[in-house]
């Protein structure tokens, strides 16, 4: 990658233990074996990697924000929110060469790539506490996968905002990117567990059909127009491989509390997520992904 070496990542391959392609029980006991060792379950840099490459599968493109000229031009700046451990900011930064990108986020730095091109940096902060950058700033802002992590008070009350504030205004874009709680031909496990789920994110204040509300979030902050919404289902057997991996990944890192909340013990638990990777794979189960784009308004 340019100027910038980096460790080779693995691909999906029907021995890794994050693909459904494995054997169903030895995969689901070696996830959660070693989320019980770290709470890492097959390491934050396999599963950003795999995230990763299940978006770029579906989109075929890291953003649809028209800034492609802008960001070809030069002097251009791009921030990516909960950036992980890189990879859209690498690719990006890779094809384009002239721009500066920034990428952010909570996991500890040393999750951060080692070996960088020199266009781009990596932050540890939280943009609660507030982005350290002027106003202004930023022709493309990029977020992904924040369904739990954030409230709906904080998307408000704080990040929208923030974002809003570093944007350059009538030029900068805002591009949103979430996984859906809403899948297609899902098992009765799956359903189960799925609406689960969005009891449980509710309970933390946190809403679980964010991705449908985030346009009249931005249309309510008053702050951005061209307001565009799109919306993909994974259509390959890589991609939906992926998701059966990151919906099994998913629930064992909610683990204890989501068991605890919905009244199971362990072995419980486990059996009813296993159960609900089988069906993804039975019935060929997909999860719904939207984009939303918008432009900073000039004032």
């Amino acid at each position: 990658m340019g100027n910038c070496v980096n460790k080779p990542k693995e691909s999906v391959t029907d021995s890794d233990p994050c693909s459904i392609a494995a054997p169903l029980t030895e995969t689901c006991n070696k996830q959660r074996q070693q989320h019980q060792q770290n709470s890492l379950v097959c390491s934050i840099n396999d599963r950003s990697s795999k995230l990763h490459s299940l978006f770029k599968d579906t989109w075929q493109e890291n953003f649809l924000a028209p800034v492609h000229d802008q960001l070809n031009r030069g002097n251009a700046r791009v921030l990516d929110l909960r950036c992980q451990t890189g990879e859209w900011v690498l690719d990006v930064s890779d094809k384009y060469p002239l721009a500066k990108i920034w990428g952010i986020d909570t996991i500890t730095s040393n999750f951060f790539p080692s070996q960088k091109p020199l266009n781009c940096n990596f932050l540890h902060l939280d943009i609660l506490n507030g982005l350290p950058f002027a106003d202004n700033t930023f022709d493309l802002v990029h977020t992904r996968c924040l369904i739990f992590t954030l409230t709906e008070i904080e998307w408000e009350q704080k990040v929208i905002k923030e974002l809003s504030r570093v944007l350059k205004p009538g030029t900068g874009w805002l591009s949103l990117l979430e996984i859906n709680l809403l899948y297609t031909n899902e098992g009765p496990d799956t359903a189960k567990l799925t609406e689960y789920t969005k009891l449980f994110l509710k309970e933390k204040k946190m809403n679980p059909d964010i991705a449908s509300l985030q346009a009249n979030l931005l249309r309510a902050s008053n702050k951005f127009t061209n307001i565009q919404v799109h919306e993909r289902f994974p259509t390959s057997e890589h991609a939906n491989n992926i998701s059966a991996g990151e919906f099994a990944l998913t629930m064992y890192d909610l683990g204890k509390e989501l068991s605890n909340f919905i009244g199971l013990n362990d072995a419980e638990y486990q059996s009813l997520v296993e159960s609900s990777v089988k069906e993804f794979n039975i019935y060929k189960t997909s999860v719904r992904q939207t984009r939303v784009i918008a432009r900073r308004i000039l004032n």
